[in-house]
């Protein structure tokens, strides 16, 4: 074999590595050897994910436990709007040494938990009563109707596309169609979650919606205690009311007088297709 298909050889050999090592990050998977650099460079500082359905609280937590932390508010995700929220290795090699929060409307996934256990992710899970939800997230999108961008599936989520066939229903009638369109997407959240955990694919932190609204202080020094952080963060009522009414998207049991006993029944009945699920615990009362 002559020098110059022995260089040839090596160079294929080179590249296919390459290829492989690039296909694999961008599948989000991190050689175990490169783990101990990434824990490394992170020392003590974390990247907290508060991964949570929509109307559920998380824009008051993340951006509280953003001020409190000092961290920055990072997003974590390829996208924004309507497009999916799972996490981004780019985005995590980029923020790894400083540490961030990141608030994402993300299902619980093996690909998502492959990188929470390669960058020492432990989530904050938030839940909240789904006929609250519901109701608030109607009342979200029928405000949305006034925003640039709503007519071509802009300044939505995920699992609704927000364009002319919403623009004019009645507040009922957009219950109605949450209820055919996005009560899924929730089961599904709920579900995922629940069983990343009990499997023991990732450590989270449940968190319902009615216990942090009863006292903020202390969910989110419940927060900050799991995260590892409690005897690092003085919390003041400042911080704690920052923004608290912005955020804030109706009280809690408005789902009880808002909804008809026929949109009562469809909710629940998606829910029913996992019974060995609590699902109480997470959110569905009644």
């Amino acid at each position: 074999m002559s020098d110059a298909d022995i260089v040839t050889k090596r160079l294929r050999t080179e590249l296919s590595g390459r290829v492989l090592a690039e296909a694999a990050l961008g599948q989000g998977i991190v050689p175990r050897q490169y783990h101990e650099v990434l824990a490394r460079e992170r020392g003590s500082n974390r990247i907290v994910v508060v991964a949570a359905a929509p109307k559920t609280g998380s824009t008051y937590l993340a951006n509280t436990l953003a001020k409190a932390l000092d961290y920055p508010y990072f997003r974590l995700s390829s996208g924004y709007g309507t497009n999916e929220h799972d996490l981004y290795l780019p985005s995590l090699v980029a923020i790894n040494s400083q540490g961030c929060v990141s608030q994402l409307h993300m299902k619980g996934t093996y690909h998502n938990a492959a990188l929470m256990q390669t960058f020492g992710i432990r989530p904050i899970i938030l839940v909240r009563n789904i006929e609250d939800i519901v109701v608030s997230l109607s009342r979200d999108l029928i405000q949305k109707r006034e925003l640039p961008g709503y007519h071509v599936g802009m300044n939505g989520y995920s699992f609704i596309w927000l364009d002319s066939c919403m623009e004019n229903k009645s507040e009922e009638e957009m219950i109605d169609s949450i209820i055919d369109l996005a009560v899924p997407w929730y089961v599904n959240f709920y579900v995922s979650w629940q069983r990343l955990c009990e499997r023991n694919a990732v450590a989270g932190l449940w968190v319902a919606y009615e216990e942090m609204m009863a006292d903020r202080e202390k969910a989110v020094r419940l927060a900050l205690d799991f995260l590892g952080l409690q005897a690092k963060i003085s919390l003041d009522k400042e911080l704690l009311e920052a923004r608290y009414t912005t955020f804030r998207q109706g009280g809690s049991g408005q789902g009880i007088s808002s909804l008809n006993d026929d949109q009562k029944r469809r909710i629940a009945r998606q829910f029913k297709h996992y019974p060995e699920i609590d699902f109480a615990r997470y959110g569905l009362k009644g």
